[in-house]
């Protein structure tokens, strides 16, 4: 289940209300920001801003912003979050 559409359906069907964005920093830490469910279309046309200074490895505090762009292949539930307001990632 990869396209925009088939993860649109799972999201109404699971009552899923927050996407985790994951990535790793240099260090193999896995670090993530939590978006609503609603705003995925937005994060896939242009991506999720933040501001990666505390994040080991990602330079200094001028040039520390960065975008987070979700890959849909990857879409899955979270098993172990509640059953009503589901989170995936």
């Amino acid at each position: 289940m990869n396209t925009y559409e088939d993860i649109l359906q799972l999201i109404e069907e699971e009552n899923v209300k927050f996407i985790r964005l994951t990535f790793f920093d240099v260090l193999g830490h896995q670090k993530n920001k939590a978006i609503m469910a609603s705003e995925l279309r937005n994060a896939l046309e242009n991506g999720v801003s933040f501001d990666a200074g505390a994040i080991a490895g990602f330079g200094d505090m001028v040039k520390s912003d960065l975008f987070l762009k979700p890959d849909l292949s990857t879409f899955t539930l979270v098993p172990w979050r509640p059953i009503d307001g589901k989170v995936a990632r």
